[in-house]
């Protein structure tokens, strides 16, 4: 009877948890993730790579709880070189090999929320903490971002800064290539945008 009991109070636990948050469907046609890198000398190129799917869980207070998000390697695109498409072409093919992301060895990056912990004054302003897998490399981070919802509708939006070289993307780096003149330096740290939305 003590069994029953404890294995009953045990279900009942358990069926608040799962259901104390919602899990809130991605758009991947409608969420973006931007990229920008930059060299030593201040020139810089930037795109977007497209998310393939995730979702978001919410409470009962329409609190973020948790979430992850898949984006799709291996469509990488530059924008600021349009008008000279042949270098276009060649600098997304560099992206996209091993010296960089690897995409035909890793075609998805994955990044996988820990924890959420909200403004005191600002509900909808977020510290964000997670899991970032990238060429096949794990590193926590941590970034702000604002999510807010409305009408089954949630939309969130973050700039998070990475310091490439942690997952091992080394190529171009002063830190590791003592040897490459200025103007050859690509800066360690790049830029992700974010714009999610997601619904329920």
């Amino acid at each position: 009877m003590l069994k029953t009991s404890f294995l009953l109070a045990s279900s009942l636990l358990f069926s608040a948890h799962a259901f104390a948050a919602t899990d809130w469907k991605l758009d991947a046609s409608a969420s973006t993730v931007g990229w920008k890198g930059t060299k030593k000398m201040g020139s810089s190129h930037n795109g977007n790579i497209s998310v393939k799917e995730g979702a978001v869980a919410f409470d009962a207070k329409n609190q973020l709880t948790g979430g992850k998000v898949v984006i799709d390697m291996s469509t990488i695109s530059n924008e600021d070189l349009k008008s000279s498409p042949d270098y276009q072409k060649k600098l997304v093919g560099h992206l996209a090999s091993a010296d960089f992301f690897d995409v035909s060895k890793y075609p998805t990056a994955t990044f996988k929320i820990t924890s959420v912990k909200a403004d005191a004054k600002n509900k909808n302003e977020l510290t964000i903490n997670g899991d970032f897998t990238m060429i096949g490399k794990t590193q926590s981070i941590s970034f702000p971002a604002k999510v807010s919802v409305e009408k089954g509708l949630a939309t969130g939006e973050a700039t998070i800064k990475l310091d490439r070289t942690k997952w091992g993307l080394k190529y171009g780096s002063g830190n590791f290539f003592k040897e490459l003149t200025a103007d050859k330096i690509i800066s360690d740290e790049f830029e992700l945008t974010l714009k999610l939305v997601a619904k329920k």
